[in-house]
């Protein structure tokens, strides 16, 4: 397999947004308190509480995975000559560091409102950039009909990343309250709000589902298509047994990893998109 290390890291990535995940869905973000890089003043916690355990665990894991996303930003930088690939390079670690002080400041100062959320969503930007680095280092020859569908799933993605980051500074941020001291314009804030969050969810699920009907019909990234529907459906499926089951820690931590899967697919295959017309243009 080409780029063999950027493959790794997006797993290990995937990994530590599964168990920062599950630091959420058990409420064990203030576990260890807020001594960092110990756990309540101890460099080997009480390995009894599975809330301190998780907690320790994705501290011990999210620092691993910080010098390997280095490692690999500077091997992408020595490897490439494309201009958007060393971009993306940066940018990764660009993330990486801004999600490194939302995690540290969510400890120290005993994850306050919002936190907790920008943790992870900056945590799924990171994830998004590491897999468009890692589409940009292969090699391959272009593919006409990849063209078919690169528009359709970059305004989908598009859409869907707003979504997203309006969704989470919005309303699970509560960023409204915030700012305005919940006063009557909040209402009004919040109802535009989510008539937008609506609004981009609509555009994305009809752009991503053209682009996976376009794949469909010019046989490219078939399977990847085929299996974007099915996390997509057990996605949706998901979310209504998370809110029939009020936000269990089994269903939510599930949930939330299919989403990621979900999210990291369409990434990929946005990004294989993308790049297709680079390739090509290289060859030229």
């Amino acid at each position: 397999m080409k780029n063999r290390f950027s493959f790794f890291t997006i797993i290990v990535t995937i990994a530590a947004l599964v168990l920062g995940n599950l630091v959420v869905a058990t409420h064990s973000g203030d576990a260890c308190g807020s001594d960092w890089p110990i756990c309540n003043g101890k460099i080997i916690p009480d390995i009894t509480n599975y809330r301190v355990v998780i907690e320790y665990s994705h501290r011990l894991f999210t620092t691993l995975l910080g010098l390997v996303i280095l490692i690999n930003a500077i091997i992408a930088w020595r490897k490439t000559t494309d201009k958007a690939v060393k971009v993306i390079s940066l940018l990764s670690l660009v993330l990486l560091f801004t999600q490194a002080m939302i995690g540290g400041m969510n400890v120290l100062l005993g994850t306050p409102t919002g936190f907790t959320t920008l943790d992870v969503m900056f945590s799924l930007f990171l994830l998004i950039s590491l897999i468009f680095l890692h589409e940009g280092l292969q090699r391959g020859t272009g593919n006409m009909k990849l063209n078919e569908v690169k528009k359709p799933l970059l305004i989908g993605f598009s859409a869907l990343m707003l979504e997203v980051l309006i969704g989470a500074l919005f309303k699970h941020f509560q960023l409204s309250q915030l700012l305005f001291e919940v006063r009557n314009t909040d209402v009004e804030l919040a109802n535009f709000t989510y008539v937008i969050h609506g609004l981009l969810g609509m555009i994305a699920l009809f752009f991503i589902g053209y682009a996976v009907f376009l794949a469909l019909r010019f046989n490219v990234m078939r399977k990847s298509a085929l299996l974007l529907i099915l996390l997509s459906i057990l996605t949706t499926f998901g979310g209504f047994v998370v809110k029939t089951e009020e936000l269990s820690p089994i269903t939510s931590s599930v949930h939330m990893i299919l989403s990621i899967l979900t999210v990291a697919l369409l990434s990929r295959m946005t990004a294989v998109s993308y790049f297709n017309q680079k390739k090509k243009a290289r060859q030229k």
